[in-house]
C-alpha cells in the first residue's frame, strides 16, 4: 500500500514540476519589459523606452526587413522544436504506465530544455545589446550555432560574441559557430 502511494506522490510532484516549468517559460517569454530603442534623426539619437507590442516606426530597407524574416523564421523553427520536445517530454512524465527510471529522466531532460530555452534567449538579449543586431542562438548540448543579421560581423562582433558565449557557458571556442545569416 504505501508503495502505491510513493508512486502517486512521485508522479504528482512530476506534474507539479512540470506544470512549474510550463508557467515559467510562458511567463519567461511574455513577461512585459522595458528595453531602450534608439531613434536616429539626423546625427542625434535619441532613445524611448517602450514595452514589447508597441508600435515603433521604422525607416528599414527591404534587405534589412528580409535579414529579419530569415531570423525571425529561424526563432519560430527553432521554438517549434523547443515546443515539441517539451510537449513529448510532459507525454512521459504523465504517462501513469511509464516507469520510473524513465519519467526521472524525461524530468531531467525537461530541466535541462527550460535551462538551454533560459541560455539561448539570455544570450541572443546580450548579443542584441552588446552588438546591436539581431541573432539566433542555438545550443545543442556542447556545440553551439550564432545565426547573426547580414552585414553585421567583423572582428570586434565575433569577438563579443565569443566572450558572451564563454561567459555564459560550458561550451569550448572550437564548439562555437558565428556566421552571418544569407540576405
Amino acid at each position: 500500500m504505501s508503495l502505491i502511494i510513493k508512486k502517486r506522490q512521485i508522479i504528482l510532484s512530476a506534474l507539479v514540476l512540470a506544470l512549474g516549468s510550463a508557467v515559467f517559460i510562458n511567463w519567461y517569454f511574455n513577461k512585459p519589459e522595458a528595453s531602450a530603442v534608439g531613434v536616429k534623426t539626423d546625427d542625434v539619437t535619441q532613445v524611448s523606452y517602450s514595452t514589447i507590442g508597441d508600435a515603433q516606426y521604422v525607416n528599414a530597407s527591404a534587405a534589412s526587413e528580409q535579414s529579419s524574416d530569415l531570423l525571425s523564421s529561424s526563432r519560430v523553427s527553432r521554438n517549434k522544436a523547443h515546443d515539441e520536445a517539451f510537449e513529448k517530454l510532459n507525454d512521459v512524465i504523465k504517462n501513469p504506465s511509464a516507469s520510473q527510471s524513465a519519467v526521472d529522466a524525461a524530468t531531467k531532460s525537461l530541466s535541462q530544455l527550460t535551462n538551454v530555452i533560459k541560455l539561448e534567449a539570455d544570450i541572443e538579449a546580450l548579443i542584441r545589446t552588446k552588438c546591436g543586431f539581431e541573432s539566433v542562438v542555438l545550443i545543442n548540448g556542447e556545440t553551439a550555432e550564432i545565426v547573426c543579421a547580414p552585414g553585421s560581423l567583423d572582428s570586434t562582433s565575433i569577438l563579443q560574441i565569443k566572450e558572451i558565449m564563454l561567459k555564459h557557458t560550458t561550451i569550448t571556442p572550437e564548439n562555437i559557430t558565428i556566421f552571418e545569416a544569407k540576405s
